[in-house]
């Protein structure tokens, strides 16, 4: 904190700054003003939090400093020291709103005592805005708060003391309703979606759904497409609708959503035993490796006997060496789907099917070819724990894996192609986003074999050629059209003028103005433009 002291006294002045332990008092500066004019020097370089001020001095007086202060809005705390005890000066100091008044002289510790006073009132201050401010995030936040902590619940990271103190929490004495959500399917829109999106969707359609039956709807993002529902308090006779609202919800995806849901319901029981429940209901998830989508009931008692899986890796070895990936990817795609009519693809059956895929990819495996590469991106990583549990995201692999080894079939005429492609691709999209994802669909390639063969093929990164094409293009239109830099730059995809200018000149070697007036370019240009 800062004080100032304010006094036309020399000596006064050294006395209150050098006989005070202020450090102690809670100041870590001190800082010290002759007269009014010094002090709004030091209000300039620094507000301070506590003031001491002198009310009778030449020129300008504490009165009128005060009234300074006052009138800028600043919030310092002022104390004033006074010779005389006029109640008039008193009078002001209270219309001023002066925390304290001390008549001279007055000993040291009875000047350190009331500044201490003022201290307290300012951390106590400081601590009530602290928590205003909590208060205020919390109720901007709340359902976001909620879904954290019950998150944690579930997985048992959070402990339920003191829910009942937040209201958008469950009463952990009452029975409710839990449901498990899965995305089992994305439609072609659903990159333009991000999890924060589409947990506050699940939120809003659950208050729509349940909100006017229940007294506690709240939901919460867990992992990747996995999110859970918790109803509580339902009223009157809707009880033993829920799964009827479930199915409502299941529908309102999927005609307004992005993607296709299955809901696994478990209830009434009692919130103590939903983290139990809530491992039993990842049990069902993982069951459903068909897809199913809709209201998915608990499975019946008793088990299902599953035929024998017959390994197929070493057939499909035979046919990629004679027929090649494409013949291998047909193959086993419609292997999964026998076993899926048949009804026989159970979570068992599909990590049979699962190991016996991944066998045929280490008889191929190269350190150095294309597979490996592939393996090790990200986005293997989770296609390859996700296609153990799901049947279309074991499709994508097999496409993917068989797409990289017919890849490494390809000759150099291939590649050729596959660099016209794109190109081609960048010159008619010129004017609008391109983006890396629609580049690799196009070409049906990975993300990194793409980047490299573009880059041996055109001596260039993607990158670097998109943003090469996009200035010539600027070019062109800065030379022979009357519209502005700025047009120019927002209709080839700046959104800031800055980064066009920059990359505009790191490309040409001259500003877009410059180029727009004719200054900087080559003379034989200059005449030709006319021309």
């Amino acid at each position: 904190m800062k004080l100032l002291i304010v006094d036309d006294q020399q000596a006064t002045l050294r006395g209150l700054a050098g006989n005070i332990p202020w450090q102690d008092v809670g100041f870590d500066e001190v800082n010290t003003a002759g007269n009014a004019m010094e002090a709004r020097l030091c209000f300039g370089r620094g507000v301070p939090d506590v003031m001491l001020c002198d009310i009778e001095m030449p020129v300008e007086t504490g009165i009128d400093l005060c009234q300074w202060v006052r009138h800028k809005g600043y919030g310092t705390k002022i104390i004033f020291l006074t010779c005389h005890s006029d109640f008039q000066y008193a009078k002001q100091a209270i219309e001023l709103k002066a925390s304290d008044y001390i008549v001279q002289p007055a000993p040291y510790e009875e000047i350190r005592a009331k500044v201490e006073s003022v201290v307290k009132g300012l951390c106590a201050e400081a601590k009530n805005r602290r928590w205003q401010a909590i208060g205020k995030n919390y109720a901007t936040r709340q359902k976001e708060i909620g879904s954290s902590l019950w998150r944690g619940f579930l997985l048992g990271t959070v402990s339920a003391r003191g829910f009942d103190s937040l209201p958008s929490l469950p009463d952990i004495e009452e029975e409710g309703w839990l449901a498990l959500l899965q995305v089992v399917r994305w439609t072609a829109s659903a990159r333009r979606w991000q999890e924060d999106q589409l947990a506050q969707a699940l939120q809003n359609f659950a208050e729509d759904i349940f909100g006017p039956v229940a007294s506690c709807v709240l939901t919460a993002y867990m992992e990747r497409n996995t999110y859970t529902i918790l109803v509580q308090g339902v009223r009157g006779d809707e009880q033993p609708d829920i799964s009827g609202r479930l199915r409502y919800l299941s529908d309102a995806y999927e005609m307004y959503m992005p993607c296709k849901i299955a809901l696994y319901p478990v209830g009434p029981c009692p919130v103590t035993e939903m983290p139990g429940e809530w491992k039993r209901l990842l049990e069902r998830r993982d069951r459903n490796v068909a897809g199913k989508k809709g209201v998915i009931g608990a499975p019946a008692a008793a088990a299902v006997r599953e035929e024998g899986y017959q390994p197929q890796a070493m057939r499909w070895l035979q046919l990629l060496k004679e027929q090649g990936a494409a013949v291998v990817e047909e193959d086993a795609c419609a292997c999964l789907d026998r076993l899926l009519e048949e009804g026989r693809l159970t979570a068992g059956m599909m990590a049979s099917f699962c190991m016996d895929f991944n066998h045929l990819l280490a008889r191929i495996w190269e350190p150095e070819g294309e597979l490996a590469v592939l393996q090790r991106s990200a986005d293997w990583q989770t296609m390859s724990h996700e296609a153990m549990h799901s049947a279309d995201r074991m499709r994508e692999l097999i496409h993917e894996t068989m797409g990289c080894c017919g890849k490494q079939e390809a000759d150099s005429g291939d590649e050729q192609n596959v660099t016209k492609q794109i190109v081609d691709y960048i010159q008619e999209n010129i004017w609008g986003e391109i983006r890396k994802e629609d580049i690799t669909e196009l070409v049906h390639l990975n993300g990194d074999y793409v980047t490299r063969l573009f880059k041996k093929e055109m001596g260039i990164s993607v990158k670097g050629y998109i943003i090469r094409q996009k200035l010539l293009e600027a070019r062109k239109l800065l030379r022979t059209t009357s519209l502005s830099v700025s047009s120019v730059a927002v209709q080839l995809g700046y959104g800031n003028f800055s980064h066009f200018s920059a990359a505009y000149k790191k490309e040409f070697g001259i500003t877009p103005a410059e180029e727009r007036s004719g200054r900087g370019r080559p003379q034989e240009e200059k005449t030709e433009t006319k021309l």
